[in-house]
């Protein structure tokens, strides 16, 4: 189907959440398509989910749905209201994995966490790392620098490639903000809990979060250690990510095993959720889990295209802007989607069980 197809993009939407635990995930498709082809697989499997959350003797599998043709896409971006708990923006249908790739159901706070949580370690903070504050992640300087943005791939979105200066160092989460960080500011008051299925596991990355659920853990961090922490821009991630190197990845041309937690790019990997952070290898600048593991958010409002883009590294801001840039992909896409130049948008008010985000602060 052509790039721009809607169907393409709810057959995509689809096919990224048709195995989910999570009633939201289906929720989110019918509010995008509630006349969609597939709404009344997705009431049937909320109502489903629903009925085992009370009755654990009830089995909340569904048959799959067919697959469906699947490609190189953009993002749908179809309006409508999130039906979450606690979500009040609205909504767009999340970023359609390329090849797709969709988990089994996970179940909730069960045995089935186990594997995950005996591999569960602590990260301190090694020579020349920052950590403000016990509970605050760890975080790794970006030197200044300038590098090419984007791709010649055929995705127009990540086009043109054009090349952008970052004027000044900052700082850069070590791993995406994790279950533990996040607890902390929900415990302070200033962020919401997050779902039990995504809060088992104290070292995996907070996941199920919007955009506007990452600002409120940013502010919330900012005022508590007085350091100017934020998301960061979108070149600004490219920029740490690509770590110096101009390949398809930050590893070489060509997808390599045990460099990302993604769909058949070699174990661990578990269909429940991602692994636990800093289970991969790091880049160049010893970031871990850029690309798989859950999808960040950036600063950036959402542009078709790379014409007109800053050239400083600044956040590209619209006032009154609803569409949010996510970058690296998760854990449930395949090694397409592991791409440095890999980019989609969510509505700022969605949650969905792939997307996490890692923080930024100025150093000044």
């Amino acid at each position: 189907m052509p790039k721009e197809s809607g169907e393409q993009y709810e057959i995509t939407f689809w096919e990224s959440i048709k195995d989910s635990n999570y009633p939201a995930d289906y929720e989110a498709y019918l509010k995008a398509y509630p006349n969609g082809r597939f709404a009344t697989l997705a009431h049937a499997r909320i109502d489903r989910l629903r009925a085992a959350a009370s009755t654990p003797a009830v089995s909340g599998a569904q048959p799959a749905a067919p697959a469906a043709q699947s490609g190189h896409v953009a993002p749908p971006a179809p309006p409508a209201q999130v039906a979450h708990p606690a979500a009040q923006a609205s909504a767009a249908a999340p970023p359609p994995p390329r090849p797709a790739a969709a988990p089994a159901p996970t179940p909730p706070a069960t045995a089935a966490a186990a594997p995950f949580a005996e591999k569960t370690v602590a990260h301190p903070p090694t020579a020349g790392e920052i950590r403000d504050c016990a509970a605050c992640p760890i975080m790794v300087a970006v030197p200044a620098g300038s590098f090419a943005m984007g791709s010649n791939t055929d995705d127009p979105s990540e086009k043109p490639v054009h090349r952008v200066s970052i004027g000044a160092p900052f700082a850069i989460g070590k791993f995406p903000v994790t279950v533990e960080q996040w607890n902390a500011c929900v415990a302070a008051g200033a962020c919401q809990k997050l779902t039990p299925e995504s809060n088992s596991i104290k070292t995996a990355p907070a996941r199920d979060l919007s955009w506007d659920d990452a600002q409120q853990y940013v502010k919330w961090l900012a005022k508590t250690t007085g350091k100017p922490y934020r998301l960061p821009t979108e070149a600004e991630w490219e920029y740490a990510d690509r770590a110096g190197t101009t390949t398809a990845y930050w590893w070489g041309d060509q997808m390599r095993k045990g460099n990302a937690n993604c769909k058949d790019c070699g174990d661990p990997w578990h269909k429940e959720g991602p692994e636990n952070v800093g289970t991969f290898a790091a880049n160049p600048l010893g970031l871990y889990d850029m690309n798989g593991g859950v999808w960040e958010w950036t600063a950036d409002c959402w542009h078709n295209s790379y014409q007109g883009a800053p050239a400083d590294g600044h956040a590209w801001d619209t006032p009154g802007c609803e569409m949010r840039a996510i970058r690296g992909g998760s854990w449930r896409e395949g090694g397409d989607y592991m791409l440095s130049a890999t980019r989609f948008k969510y509505s700022a008010g969605v949650r969905q069980s792939q997307n996490g985000f890692r923080v930024v602060k100025d150093l000044r």
